[in-house]
């Protein structure tokens, strides 16, 4: 394997890797030599906001720890397997890695089967995905190393995997995800064969975990936020997901999603949900939302967006006032900016009504009634409890229409009257 040292690291007659005077006393610890690789040197080469910094030496971790004991740097352990631990010195704080190769044994899984350590900065270099993303700093010498040429890719504004491509992707399904938001966040082109590759293995991203899927997702829907490069970047990368048709592989029907929510609102996440409903088209909402949110998000997500999205549609639909506040009025606030652009008059129409229940104080949910469960159970001890539930909502659409006043005396008195219809 070729090594290109780029010695003074220069472009353009400036000095572009910027170290801190800390991470120069750090490296003072590594006689073997410190890197900086990864997004920090690709984004000091481009002069660009560069964020967490990757170290990486043939060092184990242990020694790493022992050496730094009793002065300013903090060790903390963050992935044993990994051979993975945090740095920290006054507000800095670096991850480091020890050299490795990787071993993958199951398919698109992202995580390793074996982790192999090695004292060889080539063979840790092969364990990485992209060419602009394996670009070492060596520290202690002042020079860059880079074995795929990635300067050069950065100059000409191009993904391209370091080595064969169908490697990288059959092996971690996650970096296709993750080759798209670089692609959005830098405004680069994707090189053709590296694109070809990871369509050919985008299949692979129905074995990978919906959590981190949805991870890299939601950092796409950003991407023209992160370094502010180009207004078209967030279309591009939503075009790219579309090129490499992994919508199938989050258990939708389509390949592709029409894009248009996501453009007009804040919550751009809620935005792609609406434009996935549109695109699938389902014929029952609440059964596609129950089955496609089950596989990507916890519990307490999924009862969040099931409501969001319910009350979206609802609104669509026209449901009545009185009844669609009974069961969005929490939510609204939620809502209220999905129903933007074309659907603005149903947005007016809805929240005059929000305003109006907060303004006159009404009483919207069971739980601000006078009365509760438990009053029913003391005072009608024949009223099945399976009746309770019912009983609430009807006393709640007669306050609520302004039939009965929310007392108690009143509302156990209205019960005691109907006692027959329970």
């Amino acid at each position: 394997m070729l090594r290109y040292v780029v010695k003074k690291a220069f472009l353009g007659g400036e000095m572009f890797i910027n170290i801190s005077t800390n991470l120069k006393k750090l490296a003072k610890y590594f006689p073997e030599n410190l890197y900086v690789v990864g997004g920090y040197v690709r984004n000091q080469i481009l002069g660009i906001e560069s964020g967490d910094v990757d170290l990486a030496s043939s060092v184990n971790i242990e020694e790493v720890a022992n050496r730094l004991k009793d002065t300013n740097f903090v060790v903390k352990v963050k992935n044993l397997k990994m051979g993975a631990i945090s740095i920290s010195v006054g507000r800095e704080t670096y991850e480091y890695t020890a050299f490795r190769k990787e071993v993958y044994e199951e398919v698109g899984t992202h995580y390793p089967s074996k982790v192999v350590p090695t004292d060889k900065i080539e063979e840790d270099s092969q364990r990485r995905d992209l060419s602009i993303n394996a670009i070492y700093y060596n520290i202690n010498k002042d020079e860059v190393v880079d074995y795929y040429q990635g300067i050069i890719d950065l100059k000409q504004r191009l993904i391209r995997s370091i080595r064969n491509a169908e490697e990288i992707f059959s092996t971690d399904s996650e970096r296709i995800l993750r080759m798209v938001r670089i692609a959005g966040e830098l405004n680069f082109k994707i090189e053709t064969n590296t694109l070809k590759t990871a369509m050919k293995y985008a299949k692979n991203l129905e074995h990978l975990q919906g959590s981190r899927k949805l991870g890299e997702i939601e950092k796409i829907l950003y991407c023209d936020k992160r370094y502010n490069l180009s207004k078209n970047a967030l279309k591009r990368a939503l075009e790219l997901l579309n090129d490499l048709q992994i919508w199938q592989y989050f258990g939708l029907g389509v390949k592709k999603v029409k894009y248009k929510k996501v453009y007009e609102v804040e919550d751009r996440f809620l935005g792609l949900l609406i434009d996935i409903v549109d695109s699938e088209k389902p014929e029952c909402l609440e059964e596609f939302l129950e089955e496609f949110l089950t596989k990507q998000f916890t519990i307490k997500m999924q009862e969040k967006i099931f409501d969001y999205l319910s009350g979206y549609y609802y609104a669509l639909e026209g449901l009545a006032n009185k009844e669609y506040f009974f069961k969005f009025y929490k939510d609204w606030a939620f809502i209220y900016p999905l129903l933007c652009g074309k659907t603005k008059r149903i947005q007016t129409k809805y929240n005059f009504f929000y305003q109006y229940i907060i303004e006159h104080g009404l009483v919207i949910a069971t739980s601000d009634l006078a009365v509760d469960e438990n009053d029913i159970k003391k005072n009608f001890k024949n009223i099945d409890k399976r009746s309770y539930t019912r009983i609430l909502k009807n006393l709640l659409s007669k306050v609520f229409d302004g039939k009965l006043k929310n007392e108690k005396r009143i509302l156990l008195a209205e019960i005691e009257k109907n006692l027959q219809n329970y």
